[in-house]
């Protein structure tokens, strides 16, 4: 689906929708973890805005790396926290938006250095066959005694 098409474009303004309504019920529901948890998803989100590849693949990555980094610090504090002080105390404390903003970090290396990879071994993969072709090649042309001149 091309971001050219009028459904790709209707699908990202659904998505950009339905993540406002996600946050705007958060913050009707619980004001006290919704400010600590926009900190801890900062990158998320500033990813999400500013990704420009097809279907927002880095930012998914980043979203996805940190709402599960997200999870434990959340939990925590919904039971603990007693207003906003509290839970703005614990969320935003070093280790725990830390821990949170290196998971996107990591998001994003992994998302950057995946294709890299992937890229190395499918060359070594070619240049593993290539070898192989060249050696039956020789060995059929020692069986058939053809010299370097009779190939095509």
């Amino acid at each position: 689906m091309s971001t050219g098409s009028k459904l790709g474009r209707g699908m990202r303004g659904l998505i950009v929708l339905l993540l406002g309504l996600a946050g705007g019920g958060l913050i009707a529901l619980s004001p006290d973890i919704a400010l600590p948890l926009a900190v801890l998803l900062l990158p998320g989100l500033l990813a999400l805005v500013l990704d420009r590849t097809p279907g927002c693949s880095v930012a998914r990555a980043i979203l996805l790396f940190q709402a599960a980094a997200c999870v434990h610090p959340v939990v925590d504090s919904w039971y603990r926290c007693a207003g906003i002080d509290g839970c703005m105390s614990y969320l935003a404390e070093w280790p725990t938006v830390l821990r949170s903003w290196l998971a996107a970090a990591a998001a994003w290396v992994v998302s950057q250095s995946v294709p890299l990879v992937l890229k190395v071994l499918d060359d070594y993969r070619l240049r593993y066959r290539r070898s192989a072709l060249v050696a039956k090649r020789e060995a059929l042309a020692a069986e058939w005694g053809l010299g370097d001149g009779e190939q095509r």
